[in-house]
């Protein structure tokens, strides 16, 4: 089968004369069946965002700061690419293991990963 993930966007800005709407998708092929879901306390030291034993290669990974004040880093191998501030979310291809750390105290972070 193909294309089992649908991954989009949808953005829309106005203000003034100003505006743009723009939306795309994806659709992917996966190889894998597994995917884990799951809320994490992330302390100011960095973290591993859990993954189970039974997920192979991540694929694609949703991330949401769910703190009303703080912002939580994330990235890849420990290289922090993304910063999510209160509420922001990212959506991104991983293929390695996933790390975040909070900035000034523990975050809650929902997060989704879809193995490849």
């Amino acid at each position: 089968m193909s294309d089992e993930l649908r991954l989009g966007i949808v953005l829309s800005f106005s203000k003034g004369n100003a505006s743009v709407k723009k939306a795309e998708h994806i659709e992917v092929d996966v190889t894998g069946d597994s995917y884990i879901s799951a809320v994490q306390e992330i302390g100011t030291s960095e973290e591993v965002l859990v993954e189970p034993d039974a997920l192979g290669t991540p694929g694609y990974v949703y991330v949401r700061n769910m703190d009303a004040t703080n912002y939580v880093e994330v990235g890849i191998t420990a290289s922090y690419t993304i910063k999510l501030l209160a509420g922001d979310f990212a959506l991104f291809p991983a293929a390695a293991a996933i790390y975040a750390k909070a900035n000034t105290a523990a975050c809650n972070v929902e997060y989704i990963i879809i193995e490849l």
